[in-house]
């Protein structure tokens, strides 16, 4: 059995020249983690997810190996988080790309499916082997429905 089975969503998809404001709305309104983002020829690039969303709100301080964990004394008022937000909001999705997020291909075989949702951000993008073609994304919790 390979990822072939599965259905594919192909509506969740982005280029590198969506903003951030784009993508958080998309996130946001069809409760996905992740998004993946292609370029003008539909190639897939890399991710747009949850956490690259929360990264932006974030001191950098703290997104750093070995960074701040005790956040405590800053402000974290939700106004000031909005505004941390809403700074980013009109940027490209290319500035913020995710590079490393799993990916898997129609031929995976299905326990490396399940063992790339575990990893990846419960949502997970289908790509073309050959091509490098986004085909869709695959939904974990579609997945799981099935079992």
């Amino acid at each position: 059995m390979s990822a072939t089975q599965f259905k594919y969503h192909n509506d969740f998809k982005l280029t590198e020249q969506h903003t951030v404001a784009e993508a958080a709305n998309m996130l946001i309104d069809n409760r996905l983690s992740l998004l993946p983002v292609t370029n003008s020829t539909g190639k897939y690039v890399g991710a747009f997810s949850l956490n690259s969303l929360l990264a932006l709100i974030l001191p950098r301080a703290a997104l750093m190996e070995g960074g701040l964990t005790d956040l405590s004394f800053l402000s974290d008022k939700l106004e000031i988080l909005k505004e941390r937000m809403h700074a980013f909001s009109a940027r490209p999705l290319s500035d913020f790309l995710e590079k490393q997020v799993p990916i898997i291909h129609p031929t995976t075989p299905l326990l490396e499916v399940v063992l790339h949702l575990y990893h990846a951000e419960n949502d997970i993008p289908v790509v073309d082997a050959q091509s490098g073609q986004l085909l869709g994304l695959l939904l974990g919790t579609e997945f799981v429905s099935l079992l």
